[in-house]
């Protein structure tokens, strides 16, 4: 592979210069599984994701290409597991650990080795893929490991999506975009050429590690709240971002009159003509919503304005049309640093949602019990939810930075959430 980076992966290749834009996905899986398996599978991967060997390079434009020339094997790291929580320690570790994206290749495993119980921990850089493509990345590396050498399909290397569709005068193609996407998902997180080296940004991650909080909703619990979001005619995104939003406004204190923004990260991939499906890469936009938060707004209320204006933003005319002024933006080759200033004023809470998760559970003797995820590094004031809902139980994870929100508030912000959770699950809430 060698071609630009799209707008969307330069933008986040950018703000690693600054702050270590990784995420990662985390699977529990129940079975014995051996390092030569996994050594094996990733192997395996490697070759039918084109993405998975790749660095970063310069032109001599100073423009940034994935280049597959002289890209080692996918870093894989053995540690023994020392329990149900061993993960979240070892994953607040990874967030702040940056990629050698000059020499790749651009996502490593951490393999939490148990007898019955392992962790894999797949961490990547934010520039060659997104939450979706990391759980169809799992799954394949589990089948492979269950029945090796029973699909052989390698992938095709692809455009950024964005080059897709802009014309040659960097006008948008309609005729490659869907007139109206068959399912709508939320997936992975977004945000919106002077190099700093890897050193430089040891520095940064060392006093600004995020911390993590992480649980999950009982089969019962998941299935009263999905319930209930479709009784009031509102979806599950606007109900979390919802219940984040008015647990943060009670225990931070905020002001009645203070704008609370909020990013719910959009999968574009059935937007695009012909639709993107099992491919690694990056395939998300950000949506921004805006909220007033008064000492009358309720919890329905908040959830179906979020709810109505993520619909207005995904209209098909609107939902890509900030990407030929991105583009003419990044030409500009912006400062890194001011590219992360602007970012951290764009959002106090981001919620990625991967959705209910369309994939297998068994793998033979492997079962794969849990996704805990997308897990980005939390950045200033924003803090991050991951959720996925897997086996009908939902995997929630809320990553904050101690350094601007202390762990006994972040704790309460949680315990707020579960109750908001609890009553609309109830049917308590009413319209309170």
């Amino acid at each position: 592979m060698n071609r630009l980076l799209g707008v969307s992966e330069h933008l986040r290749w950018l703000l690693d210069q600054r702050w270590s834009f990784n995420f990662t996905l985390s699977a529990r899986v129940r079975g014995a599984i051996s390092v030569l398996q996994l050594t094996h599978a990733l192997a395996w991967v490697q070759r039918r994701h084109p993405l998975l060997a790749v660095k970063i390079a310069t032109d001599e434009h100073q423009q940034p290409r994935f280049v597959s020339e002289g890209v080692p094997n996918i870093p894989l790291r053995v540690v023994k597991r020392q329990g149900d929580d061993h993960w979240c320690e070892e994953t607040e570790a990874e967030l702040s650990l940056p990629f050698p994206w000059n020499s790749g290749p651009l996502l490593r495993v951490l393999f939490l080795q148990g007898e019955v119980v392992s962790d894999l921990i797949i961490t990547c850089h934010h520039s060659i893929g997104d939450g979706l493509s990391v759980l169809y990345l799992i799954r394949d590396i589990l089948q492979e490991i269950n029945t090796p050498d029973s699909y052989r399909e390698i992938l095709p290397e692809l455009p950024s999506w964005e080059e897709a569709i802009l014309l040659s005068d960097d006008s948008i193609n309609s005729d490659a975009i869907a007139v109206i996407a068959p399912t709508q998902k939320i997936a992975a997180p977004d945000a919106d050429l002077v190099l700093n080296c890897v050193s430089d940004q040891k520095g940064i991650q060392a006093s600004k590690r995020s911390s993590i909080l992480h649980w999950c909703l009982s089969l019962e619990e998941t299935a009263m709240f999905v319930s209930r979001c479709r009784e009031k005619q509102t979806s599950v995104q606007s109900a979390i971002c919802a219940a984040f939003l008015l647990s943060m406004a009670k225990e931070i204190n905020s002001p009645a009159d203070a704008v609370h923004n909020c990013v719910s990260p959009c999968n574009v991939r059935n937007y695009l003509v012909p639709a993107i499906e099992e491919d690694f890469g990056l395939y998300v936009c950000g949506l921004f919503t805006s909220h007033t938060l008064k000492p009358e707004t309720t919890f329905w209320e908040l959830a179906q304005e979020i709810k109505h204006q993520i619909n207005d933003l995904i209209a098909p005319d609107k939902i890509f049309k900030y990407i030929p002024p991105t583009k003419a933006f990044l030409s500009t080759r912006p400062n890194p640093k001011m590219l992360y200033q602007q970012m951290v004023k764009k959002g106090d809470l981001c919620v990625t949602n991967l959705g209910r998760l369309n994939i297998q559970q068994e793998f033979g003797s492997l079962y794969l019990d849990a996704i805990y995820g997308p897990i980005v590094q939390s950045s200033e004031n924003i803090k991050i939810v991951g959720v996925a809902t897997l086996g009908s139980k939902m995997f929630l994870t809320f990553t904050f930075s101690e350094s601007v929100l202390p762990r006994s508030l972040a704790e309460k912000i949680k315990a707020g959430v579960m109750d908001l959770i609890c009553e609309v699950s109830n049917g308590t809430l009413n319209n309170n």
